[in-house]
């Protein structure tokens, strides 16, 4: 006779309970199963292993030398499966277990870094990996629970919880905002200029003020596909850049940037907001509903206070 792994763990987990009971009526009972159904799958067993496992007595079922050898076997295959059981339940019932996060190079050294020792203090079960990368991810295809994403529309069929808008600011170290001054946007035309790409020489800039818009197209020498990098450039003076406000916030509140254009509302090409993004029904982890309620917490509303991020 043949069985599958499974119909013979089934059959084991079932003579556990006879060898335990002591009885195929007592093992029925507990199984929930008439005793015919018991008393076959026992005598499947025998044939399966090719031996005989209980002596039957009048009064009682007394196990064999090879009985007692695989009721052994059977008890820890009982015991594995209710442990795992039992760690299925714990899972979904608090955070624990690895968590993989993944954001943008910049965004995720700036922002989401300072939250981690916080968040596994008083999470010690869970165990966190941060992928930092300039690029699509797929969180099927690269195992990730969480993306935290600068976009316009969330991609399909991810479930997206918004977080907060992202503001953009155009800034130029002082030494350039004030030698080569910029009163209104069609000034940057003939300005020296940086911004976030790669292989592109010029770019149209979008403004907005009350109900007006004006589209600008700028030109550079430099263009560079790191946000980071075009914010070390335009603080060493190379040029104005058009930035999200998280990526210079500190430069600017320090004097190593300036703000430049502040009565217009300019408009990146990076994403208008931030977004958790994560497959549909992973909400019901507990690790990663405790992780997008960190970020709602921190970053909620229309105009979080970036320069507090680190703090």
């Amino acid at each position: 006779m043949t069985a599958s792994p499974v119909q013979q763990a089934k059959l084991m987990i079932t003579f556990a309970h006879i060898a335990a009971q002591g009885s195929i009526s007592g093992a029925a009972a507990q199984l929930r199963l008439d005793k015919g159904a018991v008393s076959r799958q026992l005598r499947a067993l025998e044939a399966l292993l090719d031996t005989r496992l209980m002596h039957r007595s009048t009064r009682r079922l007394v196990l064999t030398e090879a009985g007692a050898l695989v009721y052994e076997r059977a008890q820890r295959v009982l015991q594995e499966l209710e442990q795992t059981q039992a760690d299925a339940l714990s899972l979904r019932s608090q955070p624990r277990g690895v968590l993989t996060v993944s954001a943008s190079v910049a965004f995720g050294k700036r922002h989401v870094v300072p939250l981690l020792p916080a968040f596994l203090q008083q999470y010690p079960e869970v165990e966190l990996q941060l992928c930092l990368l300039d690029r699509h991810v797929d969180p099927v295809e690269e195992g990730v629970d969480v993306l935290l994403r600068l976009c316009d529309t969330p991609p399909d069929p991810l479930v997206a919880q918004r977080l907060c808008t992202i503001d953009y600011a155009v800034v130029a170290s002082p030494g350039l905002a004030e030698g080569q001054g910029v009163a209104t946007p069609a000034d940057l035309r003939a300005r020296p200029c940086l911004f976030y790409g790669f292989k592109s020489r010029s770019a149209l800039w979008r403004f907005t003020q009350g109900a007006a818009t004006q589209e600008v197209p700028v030109a550079t020498r430099v263009s560079v596909n790191s946000s980071e990098a075009v914010r070390d450039l335009a603080v060493q003076g190379l040029g104005f850049a058009l930035l999200p406000r998280f990526a210079v916030e500190d430069d600017l509140k320090a004097g190593r940037l300036i703000h430049v254009l502040g009565d217009h509302q300019a408009h990146g090409n990076l994403g208008s907001s931030l977004y958790a993004l994560h497959l549909p029904g992973a909400h019901k982890s507990p690790k990663v509903r405790s992780f997008v309620d960190l970020v709602r917490e921190r970053w909620s509303g229309d105009t979080p206070d970036w320069r507090t991020a680190a703090d």
